[in-house]
């Protein structure tokens, strides 16, 4: 697992889990079918770098970011999602 730095924060983005299970799905979409996503969006937080400004965060901990601002990061043939901490808006809790 990658270890964040710089204020930055590794997350799973909840689109990525939608794709995943869309991808196993059998329901038939037409091929020029795009869902309007929002500016916003959950994720799931995996780590945080040390000088994070959330103290509260821990991991599995759902969050709300910027989804424009979700940097992807390709590391021995695996994709990581990172956000620095002010793109996170909000912490949601159930």
């Amino acid at each position: 697992m990658l270890q964040p730095f710089n204020r930055h924060i590794l997350i799973t983005p909840e689109f990525i889990e939608r794709e995943k299970k869309k991808e196993q799905s059998t329901i038939l979409l037409p091929e020029d079918y795009t869902k309007v996503e929002g500016k916003y969006c959950t994720a799931i937080v995996h780590n945080t770098a040390e000088d994070c400004r959330f103290d509260n965060l821990p991991t599995g901990s759902r969050i709300l970011v910027d989804r424009a601002m979700i940097e992807e990061v390709e590391h021995n043939g695996e994709k990581h999602h990172l956000i620095l901490d002010n793109y996170v808006i909000a912490q949601v809790t159930e």
